[in-house]
Parts: structure tokens; C-alpha cells; sequence
């Protein structure tokens, strides 16, 4: 008997061990709660980077419309997928964990529904802004999904060919999409087309179809349809560009094209070994104009920073855009040109000719200093209907250190030189002011230093050679009286 209760009372001390047991334990505790997310990604850091050295993409959550964003994982909902751009109202079925890791979240999430969505900024992910395609063409599919529904809202550019170039098609996959190219092979300079997409919440994206140049000869013409246009023409293979040597271009330039014409002279990527190549630059049709982007740095083509890029101004020859280039041959400068800024063409050891144009009025410092090989200084207003020059200041060391001019002429308009700025040898030396020019320099009674008499004749106007002769300066040269009639034939 005694045997049975002591049975039963450890039994029933069992029982009650085991109720306290269940009553004590902790359990994770669940509940359904509205959540915020933000169109907008935020960053985190993972737990121990204390130093905050490796950030982290993640969303931005809170719990109230009142409340503040906090930082959340990508994956840390079950069963929600979060696009960017999109903002979100969630029901969460939020569990707080009872025996959390030691170096994780107290909580876990699990999606129960998607009350409401917006889409406040579109984007496409799987797609370039800039797709960029051989010459020789190319058919391929694009793959990208976007955020909202999407459309080819409008083609602009160049045309490439065939009017089913390419198409857009829904690939059956949520809003997964696929852009379909028929790309023909180009025969002309590179091209773009410029595909603007309109998505379903308003906005619009632009992706870019860059396709390269064909293959490049000695001699090109780049007829620019606006400025900023010449990088996307000549390609990103230099041993393609690099085969060119005379180069015209027809059409103004800004800072971004004066930054590619540098490319060309300097890339020398076809040259054989030994090879000295000659680059002769026609601008006759060309000029500058004010402007740093390319036609299509919204779609990354040909975007170059800031301070890669000379500053160009309107109708004026940039500073340093040719400068230091050792196998610049000859340039002819636009009529329209109306300064030759400081150190244009500064240490190009290799330039022969150049042209000063008739409206040009102002040669920078150091325009031409060093420029050891010219020898040809062409002003193009020897003509029946003659257009006397307007240049007016040379500056300092404008023309120091360059070779013997065959020919130089001395303008009426000119009225402002330093010491330095026509110190140079040349050949023949045309004044066209009846009276000998007096320029007035400080510290220098009037006179210039240069041009230098060595072997120079003098060509004065018809008339004025006493007043020449008599001149401590001028009287130096051999002096010569040019004809009445036709004179400007003498210049050469």
C-alpha cells in the first residue's frame, strides 16, 4: 500500500515539475503590424564595424506614419521583394524572437500582404544608360526589368538603317522586358540613337546606342551637326583615330570637342615604328563657341570632367588646346576667329604654318612661344577686295623662340605690344602704317625689341620710305617702298 501512494505522489510531483516548467519557458510572441517603406535606400553597417568602413545598401523602414526611418536589410521581410523607387504599405506578422542570436536581429518578418504600393521614381536595372555596339553591327536582345510598366516613348539621333531597327517586348516575366537590336554595320563616322522611355508612373529615361566608327584613312572630314559631337564621331579606339593625320573639321566646337581634336594629335595609335607623323588641322569652316558638354553626357557618352577640359569662349582659339603637341604640322584657323588665347599653340615644335584671321585682334601671351619650326605666318587678307586685319594686341613672348618667318605684316590696328612679343627673325616684313610704328612700352622709349633686322626687308607704303629711313629703329632694315597700285599681291 505504502508502495502505491509513494508512486503517486511522485507522480503528481512530476506533473506539477513539469506545469512550472511550461509556465517558465520563454516563447517568441507574434503580431500583425503595419510597416512604411521608403522609395529611398538608405545605409548600415554590419554589426562590429565599429569603424564604419564598410557601408551597406539597405531599405529604410518605420512602424507609424509619425515615426522616424530606420535602416532595414533587403532580405529581412519573408516574402517581399523591394524595388527601389517604389514606397510601400505593409501588413507584417512581426515575431519577437525569444532566444535571439547573439549578433542578430531580436525580431523576424514575414510578409502577409502589400496594402498599398507607389512607384515615385522609375527605374530599369539590367539595361546601360549607354549601350555601345561594334561597327560592324550587332543583333542581340537586352534583358532588363524595371520597377513600372514601360514604353519606347520616342527615338531621336541618327538614323541607323532599317525602320524595324529594334523592338521592345514584354518578356512574360513580371516587368521584365526585352529591347531586341538590329544594329547594320556603319559605314560613316560613329552615331547615336537615342531611345527615350516613358514608364507607367510619369517618368522618363534615356539610354543612349553608341555604335563605333568605321575604320578610319589618312585623311577625314568630321562635319559636326553641333558641338559637343565630336568624341561620340571618332570612337573610343585610338588605334582607329590615330590612323588619321589630316583632319578637317566643318562645324563649331566646344571645350568637349577641343578636348577630342586633342586626342587625335596625341594618340599616334597607328603610327609604324620610327614613324614621325605630321597632322595637319583645317578649321577654315569650324570655330568655337562656349560649352563643356558633349551632345549625350546624359547618357555617360563622352562625358568628360571638368578638369580635363580647356576653357573655350566664343570665336576664340582655347588656351593650351594645342599646346606641347611635337607632331602638329600646319593649322588653318576659321575667319572667325577673334583671339588667339595665351599658349594656344605654345612648345608645338613641329608646327610650320599657321594662319592669323582678319578678325582675329588679339594673340595671347606665349600664343606661339617655342614653336621652333614656323616658318609660314599667313594672313588670308591678301585678296582684290582686301580686308585689312584688326589686330590689335600681341602679347608677351607671343612669338619667342620660333623659327624664321618667311613673311610677317605689321597691322595699322595694332596698338598694343610688349617688349618681348615680336622678337623673332623673319625674311620679309610688310608695315602698313604710313608712319613707322611707335608703340608705347614703359622703361623701352616707345620701341620693341623685334622684329630683328638680321637680313629682313622692310616693305613700307608707296611714299613713306623717308620716314623710315629716318627712324632709329627702322632705319635698320633694308627698306623697300611696296607699289601703288596692288600692293597686297607683294605679301605672300
Amino acid at each position: 500500500m505504502e508502495k502505491y501512494i509513494l508512486i503517486a505522489i511522485l507522480a503528481l510531483i512530476a506533473v506539477a515539475f513539469c506545469g512550472c516548467n511550461d509556465d517558465d519557458s520563454p516563447k517568441d510572441k507574434s503580431e500583425l503590424i503595419q510597416m512604411w517603406v521608403s522609395a529611398e535606400t538608405t545605409e548600415t553597417f554590419h554589426w562590429g564595424d565599429d569603424n564604419h568602413e564598410y557601408p551597406i545598401e539597405c531599405m529604410q523602414v518605420k512602424y507609424s506614419l509619425e515615426g522616424s526611418w530606420e535602416p532595414m536589410m533587403f532580405d529581412a521581410i519573408e516574402n517581399f521583394q523591394y524595388e527601389k523607387g517604389v514606397e510601400y504599405e505593409l501588413s507584417v506578422l512581426r515575431t519577437t524572437l525569444s532566444n535571439p542570436p547573439a549578433d542578430g536581429a531580436a525580431y523576424a518578418y514575414r510578409l502577409e500582404r502589400v496594402i498599398s504600393h507607389k512607384v515615385l521614381s522609375a527605374n530599369m536595372d539590367g539595361i546601360d544608360e549607354c549601350i555601345v555596339i561594334p561597327s560592324e553591327g550587332k543583333d542581340s536582345d537586352i534583358d532588363f526589368t524595371t520597377n513600372a510598366p514601360c514604353e519606347i516613348a520616342r527615338i531621336t539621333g541618327d538614323v541607323f538603317g532599317e525602320a524595324d531597327l529594334l523592338e521592345l517586348y514584354d518578356s512574360g516575366y513580371g516587368n521584365g522586358y526585352s529591347l531586341r537590336l538590329n544594329i547594320p554595320q556603319n559605314t560613316g563616322m560613329g552615331r547615336v540613337m537615342l531611345l527615350t522611355f516613358r514608364l507607367s508612373n510619369g517618368d522618363k529615361k534615356e539610354i543612349g546606342i553608341w555604335q563605333m566608327p568605321r575604320t578610319f584613312a589618312d585623311t577625314e572630314t568630321f562635319e559636326l551637326p553641333y558641338a559637343g559631337s565630336l568624341g561620340y564621331m571618332i570612337g573610343t579606339d585610338q588605334d582607329n583615330y590615330g590612323r588619321i593625320r589630316n583632319i578637317k573639321i566643318v562645324g563649331t566646337m566646344n571645350a568637349n570637342d577641343a578636348y577630342y581634336l586633342k586626342r587625335i594629335l596625341e594618340s599616334h595609335g597607328y603610327q609604324g615604328y620610327g614613324e614621325k607623323p605630321e597632322y595637319n588641322v583645317d578649321m577654315a569652316q569650324s570655330g568655337f563657341v562656349a560649352g563643356e558638354n558633349s551632345k549625350y553626357a546624359n547618357c555617360g557618352i563622352c562625358d568628360v570632367g571638368r578638369e580635363y577640359l580647356p576653357s573655350a569662349f566664343t570665336d576664340e582659339v582655347p588656351s593650351g588646346i594645342f599646346t606641347s603637341n611635337k607632331y602638329l604640322s600646319a593649322v588653318i584657323l576659321p575667319e572667325s576667329i577673334k583671339a588667339i588665347n595665351p599658349s594656344a599653340f605654345s612648345h608645338c615644335i613641329g608646327l610650320r604654318k599657321i594662319n592669323i584671321p582678319s578678325a582675329c585682334i588679339e594673340i595671347g601671351s606665349q600664343a606661339f612661344s617655342s614653336c621652333t619650326s614656323l616658318t609660314n605666318i599667313e594672313f588670308p587678307y591678301i585678296s582684290q577686295n582686301i580686308d585689312l586685319p584688326h589686330l590689335q594686341t600681341i602679347g608677351d613672348a607671343a612669338f619667342s623662340n620660333i623659327g624664321r618667318l618667311k613673311s610677317f605684316v605689321l597691322p595699322e590696328s595694332l596698338k598694343n605690344v610688349p617688349t618681348t612679343a615680336l622678337s623673332f627673325y623673319v625674311d620679309k616684313l610688310f608695315s602698313l602704317t604710313e608712319e613707322p610704328p611707335v608703340w608705347n612700352v614703359p622703361g623701352n622709349a616707345g620701341y620693341v625689341v623685334g622684329p630683328r633686322p638680321d637680313g629682313c626687308t622692310l616693305y613700307v607704303p608707296f611714299g613713306c620710305s623717308k620716314s623710315y629711313k629716318s627712324s632709329e629703329k627702322w632705319s635698320k632694315f633694308n627698306i623697300e617702298e611696296m607699289p601703288e597700285d596692288k600692293w597686297w599681291e607683294m605679301i605672300p
